[in-house]
């Protein structure tokens, strides 16, 4: 009996962490138009690109480079639907998700597109 109510509490302790991971996608495809957006690591000049705001990707797997690349298309995506051309990587940062072999990959920058 003690065991059963032992194993209720993790389970209503643990679904919302299980609800909280489900939302970040392994996978991400290149939406079109976003494979024409360059990842850059350093600010553009304000004279030649205009600063469109910040854009945030995110993806998790098993495999850190996978999940990398599909944070990036995530990132590069999210920046080609604000009509930018470049997008910085300022903050790439990688956490590993609890309760599972996974870790979650989030890449934060800025959006540009060449100034007028």
């Amino acid at each position: 009996a003690c065991y059963d109510e032992l194993m209720k509490r993790l389970m209503l302790l643990s679904f919302p962490l299980a609800v909280a991971c489900a939302g970040v996608p392994d996978h991400v495809e290149l939406q079109p138009g976003a494979q024409d957006v360059e990842i850059v690591h350093d600010k553009p000049s304000p004279n030649a690109y205009k600063e469109l705001g910040q854009v945030t990707g995110t993806a998790s797997g098993t495999d850190d480079e996978v999940a990398e690349a599909a944070a990036e298309n995530d990132l590069r995506n999210k920046a080609a639907a604000l009509g930018a051309t470049l997008v910085t990587v300022e903050q790439n940062l990688g956490k590993a998700v609890l309760l599972s072999d996974k870790k979650e990959i989030k890449l934060v920058g800025h959006a540009y597109k060449p100034a007028d």
